[in-house]
């Protein structure tokens, strides 16, 4: 999904954030005005029917972003035992549910980053659409997908800039990534267990905030 930015059309890449209202509306979600917000109460409340009446929520709910400071491409998603709510804390996780379509991305995207991924829920994100749409709507798999501004530290890219290519790539990779989950899966792939493994930092106190989920290279300031 990715959020509508009438900044965007009438003040450029400086107003990428904001809407004409002067908001940013990845902060809007929880309680979205439908005069002042429209995108955002209407996304919402399209998701919210799937959930509450049809009884057939989203498979995968993915936002797209920039990122101004860390690198690469990688995903922000939720993980109850990396809260900042303690109620949260006490519900078991399904690490599974939200690391596969990372590991996913980490074997078939050389743009994608695994260990620049983090899976923090943090109070001052409870308002943005990955945080309010797992909440509240019950969607495990809640990313924001960010591809940095500020290029490659990694991989066959390394050095380099995203360019239009890159994009459309890891576009067709998160496609083929999606196709690839089965919530039926009586059985996690081996070798996918193997790349998470290998980019977990296990955090001996869940929830303190000390580690994330994944091991991150730089504080996360946008979502």
């Amino acid at each position: 999904m990715h959020r509508g930015r009438e900044g965007v059309v009438r003040g450029g890449l400086p107003s990428h954030r904001c809407s004409l209202t002067n908001e940013d509306l990845n902060r809007r979600w929880c309680k979205p005005n439908p005069v002042l917000h429209p995108s955002i109460y209407h996304t919402k409340g399209l998701i919210e029917y799937l959930v509450r009446v049809w009884k057939k929520p989203p498979l995968v709910y993915c936002d797209y972003h920039g990122h101004s400071r860390k690198k690469n491409v990688f995903f922000y998603g939720c993980a109850g035992a990396e809260s900042w709510c303690s109620n949260d804390r006490l519900v078991q996780d399904e690490p599974v549910k939200y690391l596969m379509l990372p590991a996913l991305m980490h074997r078939i995207s050389p743009a994608f980053a695994l260990g620049s991924c983090s899976f923090r829920v943090e109070r001052e994100r409870e308002s943005t659409a990955r945080v309010t749409v797992w909440r509240h709507l019950g969607v495990t798999r809640s990313y924001t997908m960010e591809a940095s501004f500020c290029g490659f530290d990694r991989g066959p890219f390394k050095g380099f800039h995203l360019n239009t290519q890159h994009l459309q790539n890891v576009g067709s990779d998160f496609c083929e990534a999606l196709n690839g989950l089965n919530d039926n899966a009586t059985n996690v792939d081996i070798q996918l267990t193997k790349d998470i493994n290998g980019e977990i930092a296990i955090d001996s106190e869940p929830g303190s905030g000390s580690d994330s989920v994944l091991k991150t290279d730089s504080d996360e300031d946008f979502d």
